[in-house]
């Protein structure tokens, strides 16, 4: 056992057979054994169990540029630094567990490295127990003789490990973490001087901290150099971030791992945007299989069209495959077709458009909404074309019904006022028309009689009479009341005079709705005619209207001409 004098001194009071230490002077034939440790070489210490140093020989204080005295009975982190702490400290505590330790490591002394190798050898007491560890450190490549291309690789490794933008760090191989560059210490939150002699186990998640442990083993084991993988990393404040981990063993000439290289990159914002554009397409899939219809796209250069297949099944049934242009197109309605043309799009002289047509599907034929869009390249040029198809069948009979109602009597059915104005509007300018006001004779008595319902009955029967009387493409219209306006459509005046007197006969006729009360109804009709419905329209009413008065001053139920 080396017995290790109290703090204070610089060596042993005994090493092995030499029982005491003597002056230099007193044996002419023999060198103290303090002596000849002073005169290794290599440096030599010695640890007690709570790490200070029990003893180190004259080589070991001037590497550390201090007096032995000034070392006895300090803590190793004060003397070795923080960068070689670490290291040294866990070498230092599986000695003590009873290990002899020999490995090669860099020594760092202040801005100076070494590669030195180390040998740390537990002090057994008589009864077994480990008393302290005696170290010896002997120098295998003094910095002064690394050649200059060495020299230059360590200092751009220095440099690439300190200011890459990705996490980097140096762990032992048993777990702790030896260096770290500035980002690394950023990513964590922690200044990097706290992170020297951690675990790794300190700064991971516990979930992921059993698939990073096994891979380190296996490679430990020699199964494999090297690993990658995400795990999340735990901060000061309990917060984790995502990070993708690719760790490398560095071994010495014999195989051994003499520590790990670790790659960090940050990837919780990737995971956080990865995570958002799931949970939107899953929206937009959620969407789409709402909407009835779908999408499609096309490339400019090559003309290649293709519909999603949700389009296709709408056209054609589940087993449908997405179509191209011509297979689609031929299930546009032929009358539609232009307006499904692309051909503005693809020469660039719009970047987006909207059409309606007819789609003949397997379901019947629905009316479409197709929202057209150019995407364009780096230089302007036509790219690519986009477009979402959607039925809007339901929304396009609602669209009518609201034309309906707003130009329709709810009544009769007929046409109304703002009906007939646009009905004749679109009429052209160079047909002829005969119009015809047709007022009823005695309804005001009958509905004050018999009453409304009685009144809204007569009101119907005119109206159908006045539709059996008339061609398909004639106009009739209930103005308001119980007036009544016809629009023979590119009628001669003959016809018009025809029409005017065959309609007195038939209004004449009984109603039912007058049943047994005696009342009855007829009417009085003022008719016009002019060559141009659009251009004269208001003055040919104006007319009739005229003849109407004329009408009914001659006694009703009789007709009149305008002049």
């Amino acid at each position: 056992m080396l017995t290790c004098p109290p703090y204070g001194s610089h060596m042993p009071s005994s090493l092995n057979a030499a029982d005491t230490l003597v002056p230099h002077q007193a044996h002419n034939s023999a060198v103290a054994p303090a002596r000849i440790l002073d005169l290794l070489p290599g440096l030599v210490a010695y640890f007690g169990p709570d790490l200070r140093y029990r003893y180190a020989n004259q080589t070991y204080a001037r590497w550390r540029g201090m007096d032995p005295d000034k070392i006895v009975g300090r803590y190793v982190r004060e003397i070795v630094g923080e960068r070689n702490y670490p290291l040294i400290a866990d070498q230092l505590r599986r000695a003590l567990g009873g290990e002899t330790i020999s490995y090669d490591y860099l020594l760092f002394d202040n801005d100076d490295q070494r590669s030195v190798q180390g040998s740390y050898v537990p002090d057994f007491d008589e009864i077994g127990h480990v008393a302290g560890v005696i170290v010896l450190v002997t120098e295998t490549c003094r910095r002064d003789t690394i050649d200059f291309e060495t020299a230059r690789s360590e200092a751009m490794f220095a440099e690439a490990f300190e200011n890459a933008p990705f996490g980097r760090a140096i762990v032992s191989p048993d777990g702790r973490i030896v260096r770290v560059n500035p980002r690394f210490a950023a990513m964590i939150e922690r200044p990097a001087q706290d992170l020297l002699g951690l675990g790794i186990s300190d700064i991971t998640h516990p979930d992921d901290l059993e698939s990073d442990l096994r891979q380190l083993n296996e490679i430990l084991a020699g199964v494999r150099n090297g690993y990658s993988m995400e795990k999340r990393y735990v901060r000061p404040n309990g917060t984790a971030f995502s990070a993708r981990l690719e760790v490398s063993a560095v071994r010495n000439d014999s195989g051994q791992v003499t520590c790990f290289f670790a790659h960090v990159e940050d990837i919780t914002q990737q995971r956080e945007a990865e995570r958002r554009l799931i949970e939107m397409n899953a929206r937009l899939s959620l969407v789409s299989e709402a909407v009835r219809g779908g999408s499609w796209h096309m490339d400019v250069a090559s003309g290649t069209f293709e519909t999603s297949q949700q389009l296709a099944r709408f056209v054609a049934g589940p087993e449908a495959q997405p179509y191209d242009l011509d297979g689609f197109s031929e299930h546009i309605l032929p009358e539609d077709r232009a307006k499904a043309d692309l051909s503005d799009l693809i020469e660039g002289k719009h970047d987006r458009s909207s059409v309606e047509y007819r789609l003949q599907t397997a379901s019947g034929i629905h009316w479409m909404r197709c929202d057209r869009r150019l995407l364009r390249d780096e230089h302007g040029r036509p790219e690519k074309l986009v477009g979402v198809t959607i039925d809007l069948t339901e929304e396009h009979e609602r669209r009518i019904r609201a034309e309906l109602e707003a130009t329709t009597d709810p009544l009769t059915g007929l046409l109304n006022r703002r009906g007939l104005d646009q009905r004749l509007a679109a009429l052209p300018a160079d047909l002829a028309c005969g119009v015809m006001l047709v007022d009823l004779d005695g309804f005001k008595q009958v509905n004050d009689t018999l009453g409304h319902d009685a009144g809204d009955a007569i009101l119907v029967e005119v109206g159908d009479r006045l539709r059996g009387s008339v061609r398909r493409d004639d106009l009739v219209a209930r103005l308001g009341g119980d007036e009544f306006a016809v629009v023979l459509v590119g009628a001669d005046i003959g016809k018009l005079e025809s029409l005017a007197a065959r309609t007195v006969t038939v209004l004449q006729g009984r109603f039912d709705a007058c049943g047994d009360s005696g009342l009855d109804v007829g009417a009085s009709i003022g008719a016009a005619w002019s060559a141009s419905p659009l251009v004269t329209q208001r003055a040919v009413m104006t007319r009739a209207d005229r003849a109407l008065y004329q009408a009914k001053a001659a006694g009703r139920g009789t007709w009149r001409l305008a002049a």
